[in-house]
């Protein structure tokens, strides 16, 4: 080997361990956080800013270019000196806000800087150019005629709200970043280093075997089971698409059908409790609700979406005559690793029951799930292996605190300039009042932003604009959010840009656009629900008048969807004739207009069309000849 050979293999293994120090540097500070009080609010977001940004720069030099290495050390110095001119001066910036000195300015315009670059290099270009057109609005709104008419703000106050004022990136969305996300995020990957995924493997291939769309319902019910410790559908994807979606092909579905399953399985993962979304833990922040409530009403939808997804993979079966193929299920190997992924989670549900905090029950999980691993050889792993779990959950957790910082800029804007204010009256303007129409404008709104852009910027930017609107007019705090929430998460399917169908189609091998229109179909249930929220709010154990009605309201529920699916694929218990397909939209719009206007006799023609048309079905699939 050569010695420049010999350089450039010792400057990458430099940069690793780099990035390793750092990693584990950072997730050993939070969580030493959560049981000593190291700093206080303002200087703890710093500390985490500190890291996020420094663990990201560190990795954009290992993956970026000849640029990358040139430019990334300098971001880190400035990121480094930015961090410790804060953490040095906090309480005086708290005393100077809109009265700062020029080194506090140009402090304040650095740390915007680095956050929109970090959330570039973690993210692409979408969020960061959306805040730097809020950033250029805060400064020319003034100027717009209309009603997105901007409130003046002068330059010296307008520069330190957006960070340096300990407003914009620190703050509310910063802290919940800071003493919730990170540490679930860092559980997820720990949990994965434990080897507990082995154990969703084991189990998703039990369920598979019992039925014909074997592969398809192992990816469904293993993508679910990994949702309720991840969240996150990027790594949803690729620890379970990476054996599911294979299998999937193998056994006969189409490469698109594959993608489609595992993006729509894996999405779902971000509603299926107890451990959701980032979204989900930015919701108990902003709205107050305790995230353990969150969890309990968010069972009920999970459950029904999982079950209509898993319908759809049984219709594609039958339609392409899959058998069962999911491999072998090593039973002893499974009841083994099953304390690795219960028993955390046991832990953190009961630290959350005793009224402890989300930052104490994800210490106990993590803690938990630690020592769990270390009881057998199989599962111990090495050295090497836990500080890649540390790094890759706090690589993970610092790309989330870097958009985190964009939203809070981009939230800070709209605050400062009164559009928050105007905005809602706008949505209200446009729907006349009329409560369907505002949720439809909310919905597309939701789907729009969701286009390259992850779910929890796009629930925190509709939430500060639209629930306003949902609260005048008269929706529940708790179901107007959780409608934004399941909009936020779905926008991942949809087309032009859906980044989990993105994911899933290059697993498969399949194109993008039929994979992310499948995607769509196959998670038809998350875009009815969140408006099934709102008509029949019992699905998030809101209080109703009869337990009769409530009951019937979730079958009613459950029958729209299925209706709906079935008339979007042509598919139910087996290929649908056109005049079944007429018949079951017939029963999804009746239904739903039973919702919209209480008429029970709409109801019971909707039900009743929907049982014929399953009769027949059944008698079709029996005798196929007729």
């Amino acid at each position: 080997m050569s010695s420049v050979e010999t350089k450039v293999e010792q400057r990458w293994r430099f940069i690793d361990i780099a990035i390793a120090i750092v990693g584990v540097a950072m997730a050993m500070y939070h969580l030493i956080s959560t049981q000593y009080l190291i700093f206080g609010g303002y200087e703890h977001q710093n500390a985490h800013l500190g890291f996020a940004l420094v663990l990201i720069f560190l990795v954009a030099i290992k993956e970026g270019g000849k640029k990358s290495r040139l430019i990334m050390p300098v971001l880190i110095a400035l990121s480094l000196a930015c961090v410790a001119y804060v953490g040095m001066n906090v309480e005086a910036l708290q005393l100077r806000v809109w009265f700062n000195t020029t080194l506090d300015l140009v402090v304040g315009v650095l740390i915007v800087i680095l956050v929109i670059e970090a959330t570039r290099q973690s993210f692409g270009w979408i969020l960061p150019v959306l805040t730097i057109v809020f950033i250029i609005y805060a400064f020319v709104g003034h100027y717009i005629p209309g009603p997105l008419r901007a409130a003046e703000v002068p330059l010296r106050g307008l520069i330190p709200s957006l960070a340096i004022g300990l407003s914009g990136v620190y703050g509310q969305i910063m802290a919940i970043s800071a003493n919730f996300i990170f540490l679930f995020v860092l559980f997820g990957a720990i949990l994965q280093t434990s080897g507990a995924t082995v154990f969703f493997e084991h189990v998703g291939r039990l369920v598979g075997r019992k039925m014909a769309a074997g592969p398809a319902i192992s990816s469904v019910v293993t993508s679910a089971l990994v949702g309720t410790i991840t969240g996150s559908v990027g790594a949803n994807i690729a620890t379970t698409g990476s054996f599911t979606i294979p299998l999937m092909k193998k056994a006969g579905y189409k490469p698109e059908e594959a993608g489609a399953i595992e993006a729509a399985a894996s999405t779902g993962g971000q509603i299926m409790p107890p451990i959701m979304g980032a979204a989900a833990f930015a919701m108990a922040g902003v709205t107050g609700i305790p995230y353990l409530t969150i969890a309990v009403v968010a069972i009920i939808p999970a459950i029904i979406y999982f079950l209509v997804l898993a319908l759809y993979a049984i219709s594609r079966a039958g339609k392409r005559g899959i058998t069962t193929n999911v491999g072998e299920v090593d039973y002893k190997e499974m009841l083994l690793r099953a304390p690795l992924f219960f028993i955390p989670l046991v832990a953190i549900v009961v630290s959350l029951m005793n009224g402890k905090t989300l930052m104490y029950a994800a210490f106990s999980g993590i803690v938990s799930a630690i020592l769990l691993s270390l009881i057998r050889k199989q599962t111990r792993g090495s050295l090497a292996e836990w500080i890649r779990g540390f790094t890759t959950g706090a690589l993970s957790g610092a790309q989330i605190a870097a958009s985190v910082g964009c939203i809070g800029i981009i939230l800070q804007v709209i605050t400062l300039t009164g559009v928050g204010i105007k905005l809602p009256a706008l949505v209200e303007a446009w729907s006349g009042g009329n409560v369907s129409l505002a949720l439809l404008i909310v919905a597309v709104v939701s789907i729009i932003l969701g286009c390259g852009v992850s779910t929890l910027a796009v629930y925190l930017i509709v939430a500060i604009v639209a629930a306003p609107v949902m609260l005048n007019l008269g929706i529940p705090m708790l179901v107007a959010h959780f409608f934004i929430f399941y909009f936020a998460c779905f926008s991942m399917v949809t087309p032009p840009i859906g980044m989990a169908s993105i994911i899933a189609s290059k697993l498969a091998g399949a194109k993008y656009l039929p994979t992310a229109v499948e995607a769509v179909k196959a998670s038809i249930a998350g875009f009815i629900l969140p408006f099934l929220f709102i008509w029949n709010p019992i699905l998030l154990l809101q209080p109703v008048a009869s337990p009769f009605l409530a009951a019937v309201g979730i079958i009613v529920c459950i029958v729209i969807i299925i209706s709906l699916q079935a008339v979007a694929t042509r598919s139910y218990i087996s290929e649908m004739k056109l005049w079944q397909s007429f018949l079951l939209g017939v029963s999804f719009l009746t239904l739903v207009g039973y919702f919209v206007t209480q008429i029970y006799e709409l109801m019971f023609l909707g039900l009743a069309l929907f049982i014929f048309v399953t009769v027949m079905q059944l008698i079709m699939k029996a005798k196929p000849s007729q």
